[in-house]
């Protein structure tokens, strides 16, 4: 005689195979996880923010003997002038001539650099997303590079040398005290050398320059470092070779993932094969004139 189970089609084997799919669904991942692989650039924002915490929580916490900064910068001057590059009180006397643009030049001091350089890599990781990664990391590293150099070299700006000329323009002819008020809390006047101020803007105008495909674009993103160049120097900020350390450093960083992508060879393909994509076109466009 047939079961009530069989007289309704229903089998044994079916009714117990429903725990098994409840057991599958819950491995999935947690709903932080689950979100960070729904939306990738949220990843990117916190791995920023937690490097740019940790790189100027870092810096403030390695501030260092000032007499010694200022006995670095006092051997750099004399550095440059025995090499002809000290042209920095040059440069700033001129600016001063024109109180308007001393002062903007100011606000683009405070404000440009946290502005333009998140710009750039929220463009490059929309439209140049092969290339982000490698750019990023070799960005973090260098970061990481200049840190270094900050603990054990410290250099006091210019315009703390007053005795040789330099003017502080940032509290002259803006009212900026970076001594006091929040500001002190998360600045170090002692991280002279290396500029990162234009190691970034170097980094933004090379890159640029190269993946950009209209000449007008190149030329606007070249003159970026330019810009910072006259700035950090007219405002007595920083040293000539501060900029030239400044871009070394972010040159190294790039160095370094590269030597990471041949020590770990699982992540070194690929890389290659995301350069080597976006490579052709780029180079295409900056031989193509017009």
């Amino acid at each position: 005689m047939l079961s009530s189970e069989q007289l309704l089609g229903v089998s044994t084997e079916s009714t117990t195979s429903l725990p098994v799919a409840t057991t599958t669904t819950s491995r999935q991942p947690g709903g932080f996880r689950r979100t960070l692989r729904r939306r990738p650039w949220l990843r990117e924002w916190l791995i920023f923010a937690i490097a740019l915490l940790a790189y100027e929580g870092s810096r403030a916490l390695v501030i260092g003997n000032a007499s010694l900064a200022v006995t670095n910068a006092t051997g750099i001057v004399h550095w440059e002038k025995s090499s002809g590059l000290f042209v920095e009180l040059s440069i700033q006397q001129l600016l001063l001539t024109h109180l308007d643009i001393t002062k903007a030049l100011n606000e683009f001091y405070m404000l440009g650099h946290w502005i333009v350089t998140p710009l750039f890599f929220i463009w490059l990781y929309r439209y140049r997303r092969s290339f982000y990664p490698y750019i990023r990391n070799a960005f973090l590293a260098a970061n990481g590079i200049a840190l270094i150099i900050y603990i054990v070299y410290p250099v006091a700006p210019p315009r703390l040398l007053t005795e040789m000329g330099f003017v502080d323009t940032l509290a002259g002819v803006s009212k900026i005290n970076l001594h006091a008020g929040v500001f002190s809390r998360w600045f170090n006047a002692d991280a002279a050398m290396p500029s990162m101020h234009f190691g970034y803007a170097f980094m933004i105008g090379v890159v640029g320059a190269f993946l950009v495909r209209h000449w007008a674009l190149r030329i606007l993103a070249l003159g970026y470092p330019t810009l910072v160049f006259v700035t950090i120097t007219g405002t007595a900020n920083h040293y000539i070779s501060d900029s030239l350390v400044g871009a070394l450093v972010i040159a190294a960083g790039f160095v370094l993932v590269q030597v990471w992508m041949i020590v770990w060879p699982k992540v070194r393909p690929t890389a290659l094969r995301a350069i080597g994509r976006e490579r052709a076109p780029a180079v295409a466009a900056i031989r193509t004139p017009g």
